[in-house]
């Protein structure tokens, strides 16, 4: 596979669990977490978790399954999100800080999208796009209020989709949702209107990458799971991400 990532690359992440399995995320958020910005404070918890129980061979051996090693990110996930929670020293009437985050589990060839909040997950598959990831915010003027991100609860409460991959696919996580329809020309538009101020993370998936087995499906769609549980540059990723879409849809 191709990674391309463009913006603040501390709020983007880019980590390989096994031989055929990766984690990718981008993450946007308020406040701070012991001094440090909540998105890339957030995603260096979520690295360093992983790093940590993959020292251990149960979680070696979950990561190697598609359905194993999102169960196995989701609990990974409510650990970051209870250590969150407890240093931003926020309670049920008082928020300081909050991290929405997309996260991309890829296991031989099976994605599985993990979402909460006004970050955002699409699929370039022959030329169409698809929303990988729901609306976790209502949208006010120029502001989007959130009804849920990382940190704000003791648990953990994201959305959980997923989708079979196929060489040539593009995925493309992105710290803003487009808004309306989305479509290949919005998508474009969306990332060149942001220019820079936009971070993202764009997969492109190759033969090798492709899923062989029965789980192989179309996308589906996202399901709630609320848990009680305590590269290359891309200044110029618009033209990038263009030229692959477009690329998805003559190479059919």
């Amino acid at each position: 596979m191709d990674v391309a990532i463009r913006g603040d690359r501390a709020s983007c992440l880019s980590l390989q669990l096994g031989p055929r399995s990766w984690l990718f995320a981008v993450a946007r958020g308020f406040g701070t977490i012991d001094g440090v910005a909540t998105a890339p404070a957030t995603l260096a918890r979520l690295r360093g978790e992983c790093e940590r129980r993959l020292r251990g061979e149960r979680f070696r051996r979950a990561i190697d399954r598609p359905q194993a090693a999102a169960t196995a990110i989701l609990g990974v996930l409510s650990r970051v999100n209870g250590t969150l929670y407890a240093r931003s020293a926020a309670h049920d009437d008082y928020v300081t800080a909050g991290c929405s985050l997309t996260a991309a589990v890829i296991v031989h060839g099976h994605a599985y999208i993990v979402h909460t909040g006004g970050t955002a997950a699409y699929l370039a598959h022959k030329g169409e796009v698809n929303a990988l990831s729901g609306e976790d915010g209502l949208d006010e003027a120029s502001q989007t209020i959130l009804s849920r991100a990382l940190g704000t609860t003791s648990s953990l409460d994201v959305g959980v989709s997923s989708v079979a991959v196929d060489s040539g696919d593009v995925m493309i996580l992105i710290g803003h949702r487009v808004r309306g329809e989305v479509d290949r020309r919005a998508l474009i538009a969306h990332v060149e209107e942001a220019g820079t101020n936009e971070h993202m993370l764009v997969i492109r998936f190759d033969e090798s990458d492709r899923a062989f087995d029965e789980l192989a499906s179309p996308v589906r769609p996202e399901q709630a799971y609320p848990l009680a549980w305590t590269i290359r540059a891309g200044v110029a990723i618009g033209a990038f991400l263009s030229s692959l879409i477009l690329a998805t849809a003559w190479a059919r």
